[in-house]
């Protein structure tokens, strides 16, 4: 018995270590931008202009916090997104996902409203970056009446940190809708086409 307790003890306390070995923490808000801003510049250049962020409420839980950016090099445009966490006490990334464009305005049709599967929503768009799900923001701005303004949150989900991308200023003049966030992307929108 007392050899078996022995063995039990010795055994516990060789896989203790691994059990109890807690999961790197999550990178704080401050330490995730600034990395991320060093990979952009690496990516982009030293000349890149933009916004990028990894906010506080975009830890998911598994010490990953979400990052985001829109930044300009040269003639084109960048929206990155990507996961920050802590490894060996570095932040490092994972899953970058990036879109890009040369901010012009694309004609007006149904083009943006169906590639976001929001086919619910009359009319036509015309937009200036293809880097956001501008279906789900016409159907906030669906109904707006003439000379008002109303804030329109264009993200399905939590934005918590992102309103700077997300949050877009609608104003509709006559019969056009248009609507613009803080970092200059901005969709017309025609209700009737």
């Amino acid at each position: 018995m007392k050899l078996r307790l022995a063995a039990l003890a010795a055994l516990c306390a060789a896989a203790t270590p691994a059990a109890l070995a807690s999961p790197a923490p999550t990178p704080s808000p401050g330490a995730s931008t600034a990395a991320f801003g060093k990979l952009l510049h690496h990516r982009y250049g030293p000349s890149l202009h933009g916004y990028w962020t990894c906010p506080a409420g975009q830890s998911d839980g598994r010490n990953q916090r979400g990052c985001l950016g829109e930044v300009r090099a040269g003639r084109y445009w960048h929206q990155v997104s990507t996961d920050a966490s802590l490894k060996n006490g570095r932040v490092v990334f994972a899953h970058v996902f990036v879109q890009t464009w040369k901010r012009h305005w694309w004609p007006y049709s149904r083009r943006f409203i169906l590639r976001s599967q929001e086919s619910q929503v009359p009319g036509v768009v015309s937009v200036n970056s293809n880097a956001y799900d501008w279906g789900w923001l016409a159907m906030g701005a669906h109904g707006l009446r003439a000379g008002n303004t109303r804030l329109v949150d264009a993200y399905d989900g939590d934005g918590a940190g992102r309103l700077r991308f997300f949050n877009f200023t609608c104003t509709r003049r006559g019969s056009v809708t248009t609507c613009r966030n803080a970092l200059g992307d901005v969709m017309r929108y025609r209700p009737k086409g």
